[in-house]
Formats: C-alpha cells, sequence, structure tokens
C-alpha cells in the first residue's frame, strides 16, 4: 500500500488523514514511499514525494514518523523504498520528544 492509503488530499492544503489510519491502526503493513531525514538529523520520515519536506513544504506534506527506524545502508531519497511494520495513529510523543499522529513502529526496509 502506499500514502494514498492512508491520507485524503494529497498535493492540496486540504491535506488530511484518511478512515483507513484508525481502520488499520495496529495492523503489520508494508508502506511504499519515499524516506526521508527529519530536519534535525535524529529521526526518518516516509513521504509520498521524492524529495518532500514536511517542515519546509509551501503545501502540506504526507509523511509518517518511523520512530526507531536505523537501516543498515541509507537509503536512496530519490527511489521509492517499500517498509514494512506497525501502523500506529493517534497523538503520542515519543521518548525523544518528537509529537506525531502516524507512525510505523518497527519499521523495517522490505
Amino acid at each position: 500500500m502506499n500514502l494514498e492509503h492512508l491520507f485524503d488530499g494529497l498535493g492540496t492544503g486540504d491535506l488530511r488523514f484518511a478512515a483507513s489510519c484508525t481502520e488499520r491502526s495496529g495492523a503489520w503493513v508494508t508502506l511504499d514511499g519515499y524516506v526521508a531525514r527529519t530536519h534535525d538529523d535524529r529521526g526518518w520520515v516516509l513521504v509520498d514525494q521524492p524529495g518532500a519536506c514536511p517542515d519546509c513544504s509551501p503545501v502540506p506534506v504526507a509523511a509518517v514518523q518511523l520512530p526507531g527506524f536505523a537501516p543498515a545502508v541509507t537509503p536512496d531519497p530519490a527511489v521509492s523504498s517499500t517498509l514494512h511494520g506497525r501502523l500506529s495513529f493517534g497523538f503520542r510523543i515519543g521518548a525523544d520528544g518528537t509529537a506525531s499522529f502516524l507512525r510505523l513502529d518497527h519499521a523495517t526496509l522490505a
């Protein structure tokens, strides 16, 4: 599955979480997208477009936080990656202080 399954209004100012986030929360899923470093280089996110940045884009960017993600090889941000992990939806502040609504816990490259 890709981020189109988890977000409505991709590429617009009307971006929002889809109902499937609640329905799939807690399930082990496989997601396709583009892996990117966060601005502080402490974490990773999965975004819907290569080079998309949730922090500096003029329109909202679909992003899934990847807490604890530690790939052996740094993924190429210009190439689509497939990740497997447990989807978690709902407000949470992680141990590192990062707040998020949508996460792929225990994410690994598939």
